[in-house]
């Protein structure tokens, strides 16, 4: 029985055509329109009482056909809103870059982030500006958020830029809010590191950390990072702070380039006094492996002369024990000769 009324729900167009059909052959059957009257008036009272108790009842073909619909609408809408989103993201991003180059001391170029390279010791951005754009090697890179690092290389329409998570990485650096000097630096990962802090100086956690008067490469008070951790070596005499970066490296995507370029004649001298400490640095160590070495060969030397020593002085007594028995046998010899 509920089969039989499922095929008259699913069917029930088809359901109400064969009555229809069924009428009108009655109809043409019976030509007598006064006596069907009454009839015709019950019949077409009933059909319209069936078809609106059913009309409630879904179509299987209509609900196919509006699933495909509202699925295509919604994958539109979806589209829209994650296009709406984007945008407005962008457009909170745009507004603060103009904030920035606004609020700059100095002449800045925007520049968009093209390409990557980097490795377990270095980190290297590719710009779409380059020396047609007025950028040349050692310029400062900076976005809303804080330092990025300098242009290292440049080409007539491109430049690579050396950020600060880098192994080569030395910054001079101060606490904002005490104004300790610093120099900071990386060691892999993606913290930073202030370090050449002595533990006499005020320094607390979440200090903000910038660039300091005395960088050659880098305008100063631009936000490097936050000082997440402050860490007590009891072997130095220094703090070693883990400096979290103000910019997030892997979501860069615009820049500005500071048309400043460096102190040449500063860098140049900086450079040479570098390259001599870290060759004092070599001569020392080479030094003291020379030292080591010879008082390894000291102490060998001390070793084989004792050893000498305790050799000569059992081969004495040796000796003398012998010439001891040699004495005692010469008396014996003479008398048996007698």
């Amino acid at each position: 029985m509920m089969r039989i009324i499922e095929l008259i729900v699913r069917f029930k167009e088809y359901v109400v055509l064969c009555v229809l059909v069924a009428m009108s052959f009655l109809l043409m059957t019976f030509g007598n329109a006064a006596k069907l009257r009454g009839f015709r008036i019950i019949l077409i009272s009933g059909v319209g009482l069936l078809q609106e108790s059913l009309a409630w009842l879904p179509n299987p073909l209509t609900i196919l056909s509006d699933n495909a619909a509202l699925r295509e609408a919604n994958y539109r809408l979806s589209r829209e809103v994650a296009q709406t989103r984007r945008a407005v993201a962008e457009n909170e991003r745009f507004r603060s870059l103009l904030q920035f180059r606004d609020s700059a001391d100095y002449v800045v170029l925007p520049a968009r982030v093209v390409g990557r390279i980097m490795d377990k010791s270095r980190y290297y951005l590719t710009l779409n500006v380059g020396v047609l754009d007025s950028v040349v090697a050692g310029m400062p890179i900076l976005n809303d958020r804080g330092l990025v690092g300098f242009v290292f290389s440049s080409a007539r329409h491109n430049a690579i830029v050396q950020t600060i998570l880098d192994k080569d990485t030395r910054i001079a650096a101060k606490i904002e809010r005490s104004r300790v000097n610093g120099i900071v630096s990386w060691e892999g990962g993606t913290a930073l590191y202030l370090t050449n802090v002595s533990k006499t100086e005020d320094v607390k956690e979440g200090d903000v950390v910038v660039t300091s008067d005395y960088s050659s490469r880098y305008p100063a008070d631009i936000i490097i990072g936050r000082v997440v951790e402050k860490k007590d070596e009891p072997t130095t005499l220094f703090w070693r702070l883990r400096i979290e970066p103000a910019v997030h490296f892997p979501s860069v995507e615009y820049v500005f380039v500071g048309l400043q370029p460096p102190d040449e004649e500063r860098l140049m001298v900086e450079d040479l006094l570098e390259k001599r400490l870290k060759k004092g640095d070599g001569n020392r160590e080479n030094s003291t492996r020379a030292r080591d070495a010879i008082r390894e060969a000291n102490r060998l030397n001390r070793e084989a002369s004792k050893e000498a020593i305790k050799e000569a002085e059992r081969q004495a007594v040796r000796d003398s024990i012998k010439n001891a028995r040699e004495r005692q046998n010469a008396p014996k010899d003479s008398t048996e000769e007698n």
